[in-house]
């Protein structure tokens, strides 16, 4: 009977909008029952044992039935002025409201509402992924994204990851192969944006002492160290022209030759791929093999960006909240207040996980309690995301680069309010580092502290 009502939640109001609110709650799993907002008196029970209460309209006198630690949601035009809410969602949609009541109430997943805990295995599984590797959410997306990687984790064949930045591309990957049956081999990552085209060859394949000049000693490259196991190609689509004959080759016979050799050498390789760019635009358009593709896309896994599955914000948080509690010897988990946790559902989230992980390190550390407030939640992209130009001019690689550096410091010192032991921490940097890219970048450091801001 306990668990019933604290799964309960009462709507206040009448009509079609109410309605609606109550199908977004009952669909989440949770017991919903609508209050008329002019007999509440009757209605008193109702409101007192409800676990939040939905407002679809304002409803004169409600706060002397509902008691003051039930959280209220405002889901009308304009602000209630019965009662202070704890939230107000003007126009609210089902993933980003059923959130807000897990966030508010503190509850796991309503039991009815998935069969069982998509960030677990599904249950033919037998071995599934280290913990650090973990895909966390609850939505639809992530639930179809794990039953993808159960079906296709068995197969040795070339997978191809597609999402926007920040999505977690390597994050699948991993997860793919320690679900596979080379969860004992190695797992070897390789960024190709990060590879100079004269060294591609040398890191693929590998090199022989002499094959050039510094070669003192022979190497093996990530195909080698790979074998039996599974070989990740991050950004595969940097990858020079030139090369991909080559690694097409290798696809092919499953046989590498280092730089200066003569002696092929057999691997057994799993290769999956990841990208941010439409490569069959890139075929279109000649910058990449169309017999490669098609070698390196037998599967198919796309990940949606988190703007589109907002209902995976909630976990989200909260896994990485414990992380860094765990990391940092933390007595206690931070939380996060209702506002700011509703500042964090409104935003769009350009940057995708990797920007809310960032974005949670830096209010951690900038939250003088355990409760993280709205203004300690530094979202340095929104007032940016929508103004992009549509088509930008091309500019030579050294003045993108410099421009990038530029705007990338500045709203790494604007999150870090000017702190330079923060804004190493958030961009994964020496102090040293942060000073120097500063220097080039012509940034004043005193003109991002707190008492120089306007």
């Amino acid at each position: 009977m306990e668990a019933t009502a604290n799964r309960s939640v009462a709507v206040v109001g009448t009509g079609t909008d109410a309605e609606t609110l109550k199908q977004i709650v009952t669909s989440a799993g949770w017991s919903c029952a609508l209050v008329p907002p002019t007999n509440l008196e009757a209605n008193a029970g109702t409101l007192e044992r409800a676990a939040a209460v939905i407002l679809s309209t304002d409803a004169e006198g409600i706060g002397r039935f509902v008691p003051s630690s039930t959280p209220i949601i405002a889901c009308c035009p304009s602000l209630p002025t019965s009662v202070k809410p704890v939230s107000w969602l003007p126009k609210p949609s089902a993933p980003v409201l059923r959130a807000l009541l897990e966030q508010l109430l503190g509850l796991p997943p309503p039991p009815n509402a998935t069969t069982r805990d998509p960030s677990e295995p599904p249950p033919s599984v037998g071995k599934w992924r280290r913990k650090t590797d973990m895909i966390v959410g609850r939505s639809v997306a992530i639930r179809d994204l794990l039953e993808t990687l159960n079906r296709i984790a068995s197969s040795p064949a070339a997978v191809s990851i597609t999402g926007e930045s920040g999505t977690g591309k390597e994050l699948v990957a991993r997860a793919l192969h320690y679900s596979s049956p080379r969860a004992n081999a190695p797992f070897v990552a390789l960024n190709c944006s990060a590879i100079p085209e004269s060294l591609f060859e040398a890191e693929l394949f590998g090199y022989v002492r002499g094959a050039f000049t510094g070669a003192v000693a022979s190497r093996m490259g990530a195909f080698e160290a790979a074998n039996n196991g599974t070989l990740f190609l991050d950004e595969i689509g940097e990858m020079p022209l030139t090369l991909q004959p080559k690694l097409l080759r290798v696809l092919e016979r499953g046989e590498v030759t280092r730089l200066g050799s003569n002696e092929p050498r057999k691997v057994a390789v799993r290769v999956v791929t990841a990208t941010n760019r439409n490569l069959e635009d890139e075929v279109r358009a000649g910058k990449f093999r169309q017999d490669l593709f098609y070698r390196l896309r037998v599967c198919h896994v796309h990940i949606p960006p988190l703007r589109e599955r907002i209902e995976d914000l909630a976990p989200l948080i909260a896994h990485h909240l414990s992380i860094i509690t765990a990391r940092d010897r933390r007595e206690t988990t931070p939380r996060l207040s209702s506002a700011a946790f509703q500042k964090l559902l409104e935003y769009s989230w350009p940057g995708n996980v990797r920007e809310l992980v960032n974005v949670l390190e830096a209010a951690v550390l900038l939250a003088p309690t355990n409760v993280i407030e709205a203004e300690h939640i530094q979202l340095t992209a929104a007032t940016n995301a929508g103004n992009e130009e549509k088509n930008p001019p091309i500019l030579s690689y050294r003045e993108a680069k410099a421009r990038f550096e530029s705007n990338y410091y500045a709203n790494l010192l604007r999150a870090a309010r000017g702190n330079i032991s923060l804004a190493a921490k958030l961009a994964q940097k020496t102090r040293k580092e942060v000073y120097d890219a500063l220097r080039r970048a012509g940034l004043e450091v005193s003109a991002y502290r707190d008492d120089e801001l306007a």
